[in-house]
């Protein structure tokens, strides 16, 4: 269960929720939710923290999440907090 020591980004095919794997005890997310998005950063600390990651990671190597590069990430990113946050 070993978590990539370089940044990795991806996102739900669909492109509503967006992953950044800054480090190995980093997770950014973005959810767009209807015309409103959230954002949560996890910090790795745990066991299920890291059980977590490596879920995720195991999904974009299945094909179930998109692998991205750095400047498609960021301008998603962008567009998705040109939307009212969730409070």
């Amino acid at each position: 269960m070993d978590t990539p020591l370089t940044p990795s980004w991806f996102a739900t095919p669909d492109g509503t929720t967006l992953y950044a794997l800054t480090g190995p005890d980093r997770l950014v997310e973005h959810q767009r939710v209807g015309r409103r998005y959230r954002r949560q950063v996890l910090e790795v600390k745990t066991y299920a923290d890291r059980l977590h990651v490596a879920s995720l990671l195991e999904r974009v190597d299945a094909g179930w999440l998109v692998r991205m590069e750095a400047e498609a990430y960021a301008e998603a990113v962008r567009n998705i907090e040109t939307l009212e946050p969730l409070p």
